[in-house]
């Protein structure tokens, strides 16, 4: 991240420890946001087709993450606070390349000098001394030419075969740092902060008849000249004022002690600041088991929202990054990313509701409609489903073959002394 002089909106280099210690250790709700988004990324099956060096990387990135899914998460984790990843590829051993991530306010680009450092030194202890230097290419930014890693503790260096990744989420007002969603709620958070501690300032406190000095009563009051009122009154602020004196604690105060919750508006206040939180990070009140949101078809709802309104665009982000990245870096033009969408609940369930009525129509055959359930094709099943429905279909889907009716089916003749009176139309 580029050092912004005093510092930005968004979060950068200088102002990232803060803002994450608000958006994931002083805040519950956005810490589950948080860790929900990062967990359903992580869950997502991924078809991956290239070569073994890039199914290797793909498998097992690192010793620290050992699979995909963790670097998932975790990136996940970098893109929702501060909106920036960085992700560096170690390719000393050639057959085996490790994929690591690099902690985004210890990494410093200088445009001017063609370099992108990381540095934790600089930011820990105020002495740069980067412990790996990327150079990109004057003529192609976006590509690295050289990289170099400091030997041991010294300030010499030597060249490794590497690369790196930058993802970073869209900012309007920065062409090299990007902006999460953990940017636009520092005030909710703030607002929610202290609306919780004024709750746990009231219960430190014993309630509303406790957590206080009395006064005694002044005799003779309308008797005291103006000096002698005047000096009473400064005698009791200066109690009021005293920090061992005053008796309120946790930064509560006295008339806000006289009023309950209700009086306070704080519960009500407390809950859309919740939703307002949950919004930004677009999950949906449900996942987070909000009073009233909570039932079956809520969640099922709610996981379909989430994964088009949210999770595939933010997936399809993340893994075209990753693809191209490893294309080039690799020179494994045929590696491929996706999302196995048979392996997403939800989507499936809707897939077989529409197969189900496309199978009454007779628009498919058997083995279409047994590839959808996730049984082997048949030898007989690409003969069409008969319009008698889905119903039908399901039971003549297992591995015996379908009895079908002549093409030629006549109707049944009968003689002339025959019984009809039992017949639908006749009967009264």
């Amino acid at each position: 991240m580029f050092p912004v002089n005093g510092g930005s909106v968004w979060t950068d280099d200088e102002n990232y420890v803060g803002r994450t210690k608000a958006v994931y250790f002083q805040c519950p709700v956005s810490r589950r946001c948080l860790e929900i988004r990062a967990e359903k990324l992580a869950s997502i099956t991924l078809k991956i087709e290239g070569s073994k060096r890039g199914k290797k990387v793909l498998s097992v990135p690192n010793f620290r993450d050992r699979t995909m899914s963790n670097l998932l998460r975790n990136a996940e984790m970098d893109l929702g606070i501060g909106g920036d990843n960085w992700l560096w590829l170690n390719k000393e051993i050639a057959e085996r390349p490790v994929m690591e991530a690099l902690r985004p306010d210890f990494m410093y680009q200088e445009p001017a000098k063609g370099t992108i450092s990381y540095d934790p030194s600089k930011r820990l202890n105020g002495t740069s001394n980067p412990e790996l230097i990327f150079y990109t290419d004057p003529d192609e930014p976006a590509s690295i030419i050289m990289v170099e890693r400091r030997i041991g503790d010294t300030n010499r260096y030597e060249q490794i075969d590497a690369d790196l990744l930058h993802m970073s989420i869209y900012n309007p007002l920065s062409s090299i740092e990007g902006s999460g969603a953990g940017d636009a709620i520092m005030a909710d958070i703030a607002a929610y902060r202290a609306a919780t501690k004024l709750m746990y300032a009231r219960f430190t406190n014993g309630g509303r008849k406790s957590g206080w000095i009395t006064i005694p009563e002044v005799d003779g009051y309308n008797e005291l000249t103006d000096d002698d009122k005047a000096k009473l009154r400064d005698t009791l602020r200066m109690l009021r004022e005293d920090d061992e004196l005053k008796g309120l604690v946790a930064g509560s105060e006295f008339i806000e002690n006289q009023m309950d919750f209700k009086e306070l508006d704080v519960v009500s206040v407390v809950k859309a600041l919740e939703r307002r939180i949950a919004m930004a990070f677009a999950v949906q009140p449900v996942m987070l088991g909000f009073e009233g949101e909570t039932t079956g078809m809520n969640m099922r709802t709610a996981d379909r929202t989430f994964y088009t309104g949210w999770l595939k665009p933010r997936a399809d982000f993340v893994l075209g990054h990753l693809q191209s990245f490893l294309r080039d870096s690799l020179n494994d033009p045929k590696l491929t990313i996706e999302i196995d969408e048979t392996k997403l609940p939800y989507l499936q369930d809707d897939k077989l509701d529409m197969v189900d009525k496309m199978a009454g129509r007779g628009a498919i055959t058997f083995n279409e409609y047994r590839e959808a359930m996730g049984f082997a094709p048949a030898p007989w099943g690409d003969k069409p489903i008969p319009v008698a429905g889905a119903g039908e279909a399901l039971t003549q889907s297992g591995d015996k073959e379908p009895q079908e009716q002549p093409d030629n089916q006549n109707p049944r003749e009968v003689g002339h002394n025959a019984d009809t009176s039992g017949r639908a139309d006749q009967r009264g």
